[in-house]
């Protein structure tokens, strides 16, 4: 028999309305996406499904073929789940998990402290198309599983490699054990980007949006990089930066 669930006082759908903080995203290790794309992909990527929930008019979604125990839900309860403005009617809660990086990954894109969620997703989908091994995120960065990360991302979040934690520490690390380690920024008498050889084990830091790569992390690094730039802007977005050195290092896979 099919759970419907109308109220919005039931305990249940409260849980899971907290899962729009990252604090009860980190306390519980659960998230929530929404929409039939996306949901598709994390079905089509082999995330497990903790629970799927649907609104009666999205119940025989052809995105959900296979799906058990879902959970009908009201219209009202669709819009206050949501974090859009116009509620899709297909939610799925699904459990945080790492993708497993290999153990010496040729090449790493490190993220110091990266800040708007539209970025870290368009930086993984990016990491996806060109072939990054791992993706790293600083402490303190934003929150991997954040609705705005997940939309932006189109579903490379589910299987890009991705590791979060001590990022000075990570780099201090793969330092000894034989990576190159370049920081980008704005300096013209950093190393341009074409210059740099990517034929063995690298690591690229990209830095916060305004601040850029903070000291502690500059001195973890071997070199600058810079990209060159024809127009007279100064700078490119974090994510557009990012695709580019992704792109310029996959010519070497």
């Amino acid at each position: 028999m099919t759970q419907r669930i109308t109220s919005l006082q039931n305990e249940y759908i409260k849980s899971l309305c907290l899962l729009h903080h990252a604090s009860e995203r980190r306390k519980t290790g659960l998230f929530l996406i929404e929409g039939a794309k996306l949901c598709e992909e994390a079905l089509r990527s082999g995330w497990p499904v903790e629970q799927c929930l649907v609104t009666e008019k999205e119940a025989n979604h052809p995105a959900l073929n296979g799906v058990e125990n879902k959970i009908v839900i009201s219209e009202p309860i669709a819009k206050k789940l949501s974090s859009m403005d116009t509620p899709p009617g297909i939610f799925m809660v699904l459990r945080q998990q790492a993708a497993a990086p290999e153990a010496d990954p040729d090449f790493i894109l490190a993220l110091d402290h990266l800040s708007d969620p539209s970025n870290l997703g368009a930086v993984l989908r990016s990491a996806e198309a060109f072939g990054a091994g791992l993706v790293f995120i600083s402490d303190g960065s934003v929150d991997l599983y954040s609705p705005k990360t997940l939309r932006a991302a189109m579903g490379s979040a589910f299987r890009v490699p991705v590791m979060k934690g001590d990022l000075a520490d990570f780099l201090l690390r793969r330092k000894k054990s034989g990576y190159s380690i370049y920081g980008a920024g704005l300096d013209r008498q950093y190393k341009n980007l074409p210059e740099i050889s990517f034929n063995d084990p690298s690591i690229v830091v990209i830095g916060n949006e305004s601040g850029g790569i903070s000291p502690e992390i500059i001195r973890c690094c071997d070199s600058g990089l810079y990209i060159p730039m024809l127009g007279n802007n100064e700078s490119l977005n974090a994510a557009v930066a990012a695709s580019i050195i992704l792109w310029e290092q996959s010519k070497w896979r």
